[in-house]
Order: C-alpha cells, then sequence, then structure tokens
C-alpha cells in the first residue's frame, strides 16, 4: 500500500549519464541555463520564505538518500571516461572537503532566495495582489471547486522541507539528516507537505511508507467502527492536514430512495456527535456528495454557494475549507470528510488547504472507505442476523393465546426492548369505540440493564409529549425519530429520544395503533435510535398489528361462540315439544305396522291424523328393533320424534313432515324385505331411517338454485348442495339436544360412523349427487355383482335407497300420485313467481306456472330420466323392491293418457281458431 502522506521517490534508470532533473519552480523557479555551473561552481538551488522562516526547497545531490558515488558523478553530468573516473577517485577520496565546498555555495544560493521570497510575501500583504493569489478566472468560471482548479502562486506553495537556514549550514546536521532531505530527481509536483513546526509523527506517516494508523485499522478485526475511533480518525486528519477541525458524515438513503447526510461526528467535541451543526456544515458537505468530487475552497466567506453567514459569531466562520468524498469498491460515495481552516502553529496568519493537503486527504479516504464498507457490511449482517432471530421469536408469540392485550403486547416488547436498548415501549391503540385518536395505551418498561417488563394501562394525557407524537405519527402515518435537546428535556417530559411507527390494519392506510420507543439507554455511546432501530421497529410493528387483528378476531369468535351457544339454547326450546305432548305419546298405544299399513308400497297419510303419524315412526324403530339394539329410551326416542315433526315448516307445500313420513316409511319397507335385511347391519338400519327421516328438515320450499341465487347465508355458509347440508346440521342439533339424545349409548367409534353415514344418506338426496352417481349404480346392477363385502358397493347402495324413498310418491296409486304430483307443482310454481319478481328472470320450464297445462308431459319426462331407470335396477337387485317398479309403471301410463288427451284437445282448439279464421276471412 502506498504512503497516504507521501509518494514513493521515481527510480533511477540503471544506465545512461544524467544531468539535473529538471523541476518546476511555478513563477520563480529556474535552473542555470545550459546546465552550466552558478557563481561559486554549485548547482542552481531555491529557497523561500515561508511564515518568516527559510527553508531549501530543492539542494543538492549530496542529501538524497538514494546518493551513491556513481549517481553522484553521473548527475554531476561526468562521462564515463578516463577524466570522470579521475574526478570521482579524487572525490571519494576528499569527500570532507567536497561536502564543505558544496555547504558553502549553497549558502549565498540560500540567501539570494531568501531576498526573493520576502519580495513575494510582499505582494500577498498588498491589497490588489489578492486577486493574483485567489487565481483570476473568468466570469463564468464557478467561484471555486476543486483545488486542481485554483492557479497556486509559487511564492505561496509550500516547502518541500523542515530544514532552516541554520541547519543548513551545519554540516553535522545535514550529514545526521541525510535521508529527510531531497533529490532533485523528485519533481516538485512529488513532494508532499510537513509541517515546520510540528512534523507527522514517525510512528503514523512515514514518508515513503504506509499509515500505521490507517493501515492497523484497515488490518485489524472486521467491527462496526465505534465512536471513539471514529474520533481518533477525524483528529488524525487534523494532524495530517493541519486544520482546526475535521467532521466527518455517512450518506443515508431514505425509503423514497434520497440519498442525504446522516449525523456528523466533529473532532473537537467530547461526545464526538454533533446536535448544533451550522447549516453551511452540511451544505458544503452536500454539495460534495452530490457531485462526488473534492470541493477545496480558499474563503468560504466570499463564496456565494454557502451562507456562511449563518454563523452567529464571527469566530465561528471558516475560512478554508478541503471537503472530500469517501468512496465504496463501485466509486458509489458513501460518506464525506471536511477539514476546515488550515493553521500553521507559530504563525499570526491562516492558510489554504493546497493541492497537495487535498491529495494527502483523498489518499487516507480510499482506505478509510475501504474500512468504513467492511465496517458496514459486517454490521449489516449482525443486524440481519439479529433481525431475524426477533421476527422469528416474534412469530411464535403472535401465534399464542392471550387473555388480555397487555399479556400479549408484554410478551411482544419485552423481546425488542434488549434489542434496541430503549428504555420502554408504549403502544397506543385505537378502535371504532373511541371517540378520540386513542382508546387505550399500554406502557411497557425496562429498568436498569436487566428488561423486567411492567405493564401499565393507564389513562394517556393529551398533553404528554409522546402522545402528541403518537397523534403525529397516526396522522402522517409515517415513522418518526426525534432526538430532543437537552434544553428541551424538562421534569414534565423526560423524553431525550424517540421513535414511533404506525400499527395498520388489513388496508394500508387504515392505523390501528402505535407503537413508541423511547430513550436509548445510555449504556450505548448514543443515546440516539438509528437506522436499524427504525427498521426494526417497523417491523415489529407488523406483529403487534398482527396480535391485535389476531386478538380481536379471537374476541369476535368467542363472542360469536357464545350467541351460537344462546341460540341454540333459544332453539332448543322451540324445537322441543311441550311436556303434554311428550307425555301423550309415551303413554299411547302404538297401533301395529300392518294396521297402519307401513310395510305396503302404496302407503298414504293423507287421512291419517297427526297423532298417528308420529306413532307410525315410532312403531318403525320398534319393529326394526333399534331401541332394544342400541338401548334408546323410549321417552327420549319419543321426543325425538317430535321434535324432528317441530323443525319440518309447515308453511311449506310439500316438503313438510308428510313428505318426511312418506320417505320414512319407503326405506322401512324396502329394509323389511328379504335381501336387505339380512344384509344391512343394525347401525346401517339405524342410520338410514334417522336420515330418512330428517333428509329435509327445515326446508324453506325452494331449491338450492334458488338460495345461490339469491346469494341467502346459507349459499354463503356451505357453497354446494346447501340445503342438504343445512337439513344434516339440524339433524345433529336434535340428535344432541338435552332430552333427544337417542345415539347418547353408542360408543365413540359407533356414534361416529353412524354420524358420518347420516351425513352421507342425506346429502344423496340431492338430485345433482345422484345423477353423478347412478350410472356406476347401473353398471353394477346390469351385471348383477352387487358385492355386499364392498364397503364403497354398501354405500352406493345406500344413496341409492334414500333417493328411491325421497321420490316415492311417483310409485303411489294414482290418486295419491295425481294429488302429490300437484303439491310439487304449487311449490315450484311459487318458487318460478319469486324468480320472476325478485330477479327478473325466465324460471325453468317446470316452475313456469304459464307451463302448468303441460305438467303431464313434464311428470313423464321425469318419471323416464329419474324414476323408471332406478326402480328398475334396484328391482334387479332386490326383487322384493319390484312393487315400486311397478307402481312407477303404471302412473306413467296414466300421465301419459292425459299428455295425449292435452294435445288432443289443443289440436282440436287450433283447429277452431283455424275454421273461425276462415270465416273471417271469407
Amino acid at each position: 500500500m502506498p504512503c497516504l502522506h507521501t509518494e514513493s521517490l521515481p527510480s533511477l534508470p540503471a544506465e545512461g549519464r544524467y544531468g539535473v532533473t529538471s523541476a518546476r519552480r511555478g513563477s520563480q523557479g529556474s535552473r542555470s541555463k545550459s546546465g552550466k555551473k552558478g557563481k561559486n561552481g554549485e548547482k542552481g538551488s531555491r529557497v523561500e520564505r515561508n511564515d518568516s522562516e527559510s527553508v531549501i526547497t530543492s539542494a543538492g545531490w549530496f542529501f538524497s538518500p538514494l546518493w551513491t558515488p556513481g549517481a553522484k558523478t553521473q548527475r554531476l553530468g561526468f562521462r564515463m571516461g578516463k577524466e570522470s573516473e579521475k574526478v570521482k577517485a579524487w572525490l571519494d577520496d576528499h569527500s570532507d572537503s567536497a561536502r564543505s565546498y558544496f555547504s558553502r555555495s549553497s549558502r549565498h544560493w540560500v540567501h539570494g532566495c531568501v531576498e526573493r521570497a520576502q519580495a513575494a510575501q510582499t505582494l500577498i500583504t498588498e491589497p490588489r495582489s489578492r486577486l493574483t493569489i485567489l487565481g483570476r478566472r473568468r466570469v463564468s468560471h464557478p467561484p471555486c471547486g476543486p483545488s486542481r482548479g485554483h492557479v497556486y502562486p509559487a511564492t505561496m506553495e509550500r516547502p518541500r522541507s523542515c530544514l532552516s537556514v541554520h541547519q543548513i549550514e551545519d554540516p553535522t546536521y545535514l550529514d545526521h539528516h541525510r535521508y529527510f532531505a531531497f533529490s532533485p530527481c523528485m519533481s516538485r509536483s512529488k513532494c508532499l507537505p510537513h509541517s515546520l513546526s510540528s512534523p507527522r509523527p514517525a510512528e503514523q506517516c512515514k514518508r515513503g511508507e504506509s499509515c500505521n494508523f490507517m493501515m492497523h485499522l484497515f488490518g485489524g478485526p472486521i467491527r462496526p467502527l465505534q465512536n471513539k475511533i471514529i474520533g481518533q480518525i477525524l483528529q488524525h486528519l487534523c494532524e495530517i492536514t493541519q486544520a482546526q477541525c475535521c467532521c466527518l458524515s455517512m450518506t443515508m438513503v431514505d425509503k423514497t430512495g434520497v440519498k442525504s447526510l446522516g449525523p456528523i461526528f466533529l473532532s473537537d467535541e467530547e461526545s464526538v456527535y454533533g446536535y448544533t451543526e451550522a447549516e453551511w456544515n452540511k451544505s458544503i458537505m452536500g454539495y460534495v456528495v452530490s457531485n462526488g468530487r473534492p470541493l477545496n475552497i480558499r474563503d468560504a466567506c466570499e463564496d456565494p454557494r454557502f451562507q456562511i453567514e449563518l454563523c452567529e459569531r464571527e469566530e465561528d466562520r471558516p475560512k478554508s475549507v478541503l471537503s472530500v468524498p469517501i468512496l465504496n469498491h463501485k466509486k458509489e460515495v458513501i460518506g464525506v470528510v471536511m477539514a476546515v481552516n488550515k493553521s500553521r502553529p507559530g504563525t499570526f496568519i491562516g492558510s489554504f488547504f493546497s493541492e497537495q493537503d487535498e491529495k494527502v486527504l483523498s489518499s487516507h479516504m480510499v482506505l478509510f472507505g475501504l474500512i468504513l464498507e467492511n465496517s458496514q457490511l459486517y454490521e449489516s449482517s449482525e443486524q440481519e442476523t439479529k433481525r431475524n432471530q426477533v421476527l422469528l421469536e416474534l412469530a411464535q408469540l403472535v401465534s399464542h393465546d392471550y387473555p388480555s392485550i397487555d399479556d400479549m403486547l408484554s410478551k411482544l416488547a419485552a423481546v425488542i426492548l434488549p434489542v434496541t436498548k430503549a428504555q420502554f415501549c408504549t403502544v397506543f391503540i385505537s378502535d371504532d369505540s373511541s371517540t378520540g385518536p386513542f382508546s387505550k395505551m399500554v406502557h411497557i418498561e425496562c429498568k436498569e440493564t436487566k428488561c423486567s417488563v411492567q405493564r401499565s394501562t393507564r389513562d394517556y394525557d393529551s398533553n404528554d409529549i409522546s402522545y402528541v407524537y403518537a397523534v403525529h405519527v397516526r396522522n402522517s402515518m409515517e415513522t418518526l425519530n426525534i432526538v430532543n435537546r437537552p434544553a428541551q428535556i424538562s421534569k414534565l417530559s423526560q423524553v431525550k429520544s424517540l421513535i414511533g411507527t404506525p400499527l395498520r390494519g388489513k388496508q394500508r392506510d387504515n392505523v390501528i395503533g402505535v407503537c413508541q420507543l423511547v430513550n436509548k439507554i445510555a449504556l450505548t455511546e448514543t443515546e440516539v435510535f438509528s437506522r436499524a432501530d427504525e427498521h426494526l421497529l417497523e417491523d415489529f410493528s407488523v406483529y403487534c398489528a398482527l396480535g391485535l387483528q389476531k386478538f380481536n378476531t379471537q374476541q369476535k369468535a368467542d363472542k360469536t361462540r357464545a350467541k351460537l351457544a344462546v341460540t341454540k339454547e333459544v332453539l332448543s326450546y322451540q324445537i322441543s315439544a311441550s311436556q303434554e305432548e311428550i307425555d301423550a305419546l309415551e303413554e299411547a298405544i302404538i297401533p301395529s305396522a300392518d294396521a297402519l299399513r307401513l310395510l305396503e308400497f302404496s302407503f298414504s297419510d293423507f287421512e291419517m291424523p297427526p297423532t298417528a303419524m308420529t306413532q307410525a315412526i315410532v312403531r318403525m324403530f320398534l319393529d326394526l328393533n333399534l331401541p332394544q339394539e342400541f338401548s334408546i329410551d323410549y321417552k327420549t326416542l319419543c321426543q325425538w320424534v317430535l321434535s324432528v315433526q317441530k323443525c319440518y315448516r309447515s308453511n311449506v307445500v310439500y316438503h313438510n313432515w308428510s313428505h318426511a313420513l312418506r320417505t320414512a316409511q319407503c326405506m322401512f319397507a324396502m329394509l323389511q324385505t328379504k335381501e336387505l335385511k339380512s344384509n344391512f347391519s343394525s347401525l346401517e338400519v339405524l342410520a338410514l331411517m334417522i336420515a330418512s327421516l330428517c333428509h329435509d328438515l327445515d326446508h324453506r320450499g325452494v331449491n338450492n338454485s334458488y338460495i345461490e341465487r339469491s346469494n341467502q347465508p346459507l349459499a354463503q355458509l356451505y357453497g354446494h348442495s346447501s340445503l342438504e347440508h343445512h337439513h344434516y346440521d339440524m339433524c345433529l342439533l336434535i340428535l344432541n339436544n338435552p332430552g333427544s339424545q337417542i345415539l347418547s349409548s353408542l360408543s365413540l367409534k359407533e356414534y361416529k360412523t353412524c354420524v358420518q353415514m347420516i351425513e352421507k344418506n342425506i346429502l344423496a338426496t340431492d338430485l345433482a349427487i345422484y345423477i353423478e352417481k347412478r350410472a356406476k349404480f347401473f353398471k353394477i346392477a346390469q351385471n348383477t355383482s352387487c358385492l355386499w363385502t364392498d364397503e364403497g358397493h354398501r354405500e352406493l347402495l345406500r344413496s341409492m335407497l334414500m333417493t328411491a324413498s325421497d321420490i316415492c310418491a311417483i310409485t303411489k296409486p294414482w290418486p295419491v300420485q295425481k294429488q302429490i304430483a300437484e303439491l310439487v307443482a304449487t311449490e315450484f310454481y311459487a318458487q318460478g313467481d319469486r324468480e320472476k319478481c325478485e330477479f327478473n328472470i325466465q324460471p325453468m320450464e317446470v316452475m313456469d306456472r304459464e307451463n302448468s297445462t303441460r305438467l303431464p308431459h313434464m311428470q313423464v319426462a321425469y318419471i323416464d330420466g329419474i324414476c323408471s331407470p332406478l326402480y328398475e335396477a334396484l328391482a334387479s337387485i332386490c326383487k322384493s323392491c319390484s312393487p315400486l317398479k311397478e307402481g312407477c309403471r303404471r302412473n306413467r301410463k296414466h300421465w301419459q293418457q292425459l299428455a295425449d288427451s292435452g294435445e288432443k284437445e289443443e289440436r282440436r282448439k287450433n283447429k277452431g281458431k283455424t275454421d273461425g279464421e276462415r270465416e273471417e276471412v271469407s
């Protein structure tokens, strides 16, 4: 790594002849014409005046650390001949005389240069020479800029050595310090400045070596830069540039991607962190950040771009300013450093930063940029690791259930408080019930080094400063990071530093609260919340919002469950039969199945009184031996039957209690046949009987299509087969209603199996599901390959039995069938009228009242498409069910006759209309 304070001397060629290297001397530097010797035969050397002290800026070859006898003679221009060898040998043998000779010669030359330097210094003090010093420029040129754009007179160029005239006159001093002298092979532009009275310490910036201080930082362990280290770096920069003060600022990028300056660190403050930086300070550094190039200002007061007049005291106004950007490996500006007021100890006048100062400072910033970038990467990695751990712990905590919001927020805050080193956390919560901005405040405090969470829910004070900040965050919906100056901290408000961020709901513009972290604990180097703390708080606010929403949702769910329990209690009372009805059914003598004609497929309930209908259901269960098989209490069975009867709506024309009785009777008659009775288990029989009686509980007189089109709650709750799912839920409600629990004696396994079969049996009554399954059933029936040992076949058969029982009205004797068909048509026409009125649509043909004359045709189509294929397949498996197939055939003939007679009547009417039209035409 090249030295950050000086540049290495150029190496000498190995061979050739060498004359005195021509060095740039500005407006005054010159050498003897044609390389001739001076008055006393010595080589030309130059002396400048700097701060009332004479120094040598270029001396002879005998001061060079690269001095060798060969190099000595070559610089004098001697050729490598015999005479040259003689001169070389004589000089080697008489080195003391040669040194004395050149010392006397250079002394006369130095005094001449001092006189010329004094004359140049006189020009500096004159007012007219001011423009010369600043450098004349056109009006279009900028007032100042990088130092390479300025014209530096030779009289103001800094010397290359720390040696005075009296030191030069001492040969022993020159011999002792020969390694700090200058070689004529090094041009003026390569020489770096050194202080006259306070030279650079050898242990930090050595000539020709690396800067040990910066290299120690670069080679040390990678860790975040502490403020103490930054202060040491700034002091180091003050020393090498001889500046009164140095300041440093890192760039920051906000959420919108705009780059800005961060906190400014000062070298002359104990706290290092500057709170009272002047506006001109930021403006100059911001200018360098925006341009990405160094800026060297000789007189900041005369630069119109920067308002130095903002400084209240004149002594605070800067004179000379040198600002250099800090770049990363991508050549991006990540910071800026600024040196203010060039000072030379022991002098009464100030100076300006030279081009060499700019090079020195820029060289240091190259290495410091790498150090800073490594530190930032290390810090980002540590912060990201810590952030991931915090977020994982927060996610686990949010998933838990808490009895109150205070407990939840306390658990969450206990995670972030130790990480951010905040004294306490405050969460302001707002809801719809609050009249003000917030309805509640939860305060979680962290004491000393250990975070002992002490939550307190208290009424907030609208005059409290933290409350004012919370209202500001809620209104602006942006993160706020503030630092109060010591003068702003009072006994009433101990807020030194604070960051707050909004808690957002489902919608981004919906703020449900504000979360604050207050007062960075003094254990850290600064009492200011960093950008990383802001990001962590923003992430924390997301989990707080999720926790609040989860808690509110949980509370709503608990309320909903409580309301549901109350609703069930009310419904249980409404669906329960009176005690008189239960006692009457329990004490009644149940007629036999033969007396009630329950074993006949031609059963009709039209002439049965209501009491006989409930007694018929009890008789079916008794004859199937279900109470004895499953230990069903007789009174419980009676109450269950009466409850089922009560849950069918009496204002529904067809899907009512009578339809439930006919369906259960048809199932009972089929289960009593030889084939089904010997193959179905008692549990399957129980499930089939319960499902057939409850398959249309709480039917509303409309189909699933109407439920979905009208967007009723049932459609939102179930999606498909809405009515059938509702019938099943009502069935479970009655089965679990106290006093009607006929399945209470079943084991857990039997209960689950029975309930699952009841659900599948009730859902099978949906004609859409029947159409999906019947093809497979017809194939099995056609091949007579019904395997009773196959559970899939048994389930399919139970579904077909449910549909066969549900549509059994088509198999009844013709008078009963015709009356039931008219009831179905009446219910369908009512739904069609509602669809026309509510949805303004044309209903299905079977539900359009205008097609009432086509009822026979629609019945024939219904029998051919739905009924006949099912009963024929069922009769092929169970021959005892053949009466159902025969009854369906007979009713088809009747409907076909009505259809044919209706067509004849229609043709006759049309013919009569045609004859009348002919008469009118004639």
